[in-house]
């Protein structure tokens, strides 16, 4: 298939040292704005992207906190009030901007520690926490894992609900239009289940969207979300209240190609970006441009001299690539 090809424009580069592109908390959309982390000697950095017209990639650029010392790597989320949560196996941790401790919370840690992964982030208030966490062992039944809700200012348990995942490794993300619509992926093996979060007062639910093996990809924005089958075959896009848009790999891509990375994503509120390859684990990929609404391709995008496997959209017309811990910002010329 022959597309409209459009030139990407370079707006910034810069080095983010200790950066990990494919991380669970690499990337993450919190409080309106995309944000990425590192892990550097000194501890984990978060840094806010800034606006398209600004000179450099950051507008904040956290001083480095200190990482769990038990529990092993673990999830870190930037809070609104400028503090650092991190969610390690047995063990929660919220730090001050400086790094001084606010609280700590242990629990039961994973009992599968080589596959499952917890993931935190605040609600849409600011006041709390959700922290995925082993659940209880009663009897030798095992219901399933827990997301459960804490008080920001001191870690008291308010709520929680079970999940329908066992020793998952999991992720949060926000819409970035309402901080309110928060999602969980979680991959349970070959298996992944996709839910929709709603903190009503003291009440947790989890809810699917969806259909398994569907996991929530790249950015979500004004009340939609998109979906990615595993194997890349095809790409749907969710919005509450409205049918849902699917498009199959071998109707709109070329012979033997089908969507691979893991961020296809809204650019902005008529374009989404994806990347699309013969094989799922090559790094020699094509970059797409489609519909937002239909999601059918209406161009490909060329770069001048680099190439990135797996494209970041910030729903503001820019994205992102990443080559080692080189992150650049592009824009269609």
């Amino acid at each position: 298939m022959d597309y409209t090809h459009v030139v990407a424009e370079l707006l910034a580069e810069e080095e983010f040292t200790g950066f990990e592109y494919f991380a669970h908390d690499a990337w993450q959309t919190r409080d309106r704005a995309n944000w990425l982390v590192a892990r550097t000697a000194g501890g984990i950095v978060a840094g806010r992207i800034g606006a398209a017209s600004s000179a450099g990639l950051f507008d904040r650029l956290d001083r480095p906190v200190p990482g769990p010392a038990e529990g092993g790597r673990g999830f870190a989320t930037p809070l609104p009030d400028g503090a650092l949560a991190v969610a390690a196996s047995g063990l929660v941790t919220v730090r001050e901007p400086d790094g001084r401790v606010r609280w700590t919370l242990e629990h039961e840690p994973w009992h599968h520690r080589h596959i499952a992964a917890g993931a935190c982030a605040a609600d849409a208030s600011g006041r709390r926490l959700l922290v995925t966490m082993a659940g209880p062992t009663d009897g030798g039944s095992y219901e399933g894992d827990l997301c459960v809700v804490l008080h920001l200012a001191d870690g008291r348990r308010l709520a929680h609900t079970v999940l329908p995942s066992a020793s998952a490794g999991y992720g949060f993300q926000q819409s970035l239009t309402d901080p309110g619509e928060l999602f969980l992926n979680a991959a349970q093996g070959d298996t992944f289940h996709s839910l929709r979060l709603t903190l009503d007062g003291e009440r947790l639910t989890a809810e699917p969207v969806g259909y398994e093996d569907e996991p929530f990809a790249g950015l979500a924005m004004n009340g939609a979300v998109l979906k990615l089958d595993v194997g890349g075959e095809w790409l749907n896009r969710c919005a509450a209240g409205q049918p849902d848009v699917s498009v199959d790999a071998e109707d709109v891509l070329p012979e033997d190609f089908r969507f691979v990375g893991y961020r296809p994503g809204f650019l902005d509120g008529d374009r989404v970006l994806a990347a699309i390859g013969e094989d799922q684990d090559g790094t020699d990929n094509r970059h797409l441009l489609l519909d937002a609404r239909t999601l059918r391709p209406t161009a490909e995008i060329d770069y001048p001299g680099t190439r990135c496997c797996d494209p970041l959209p910030l729903g503001d017309g820019t994205w992102l690539t990443a080559d080692g811990t080189t992150v650049r910002r592009w824009r269609t010329a």
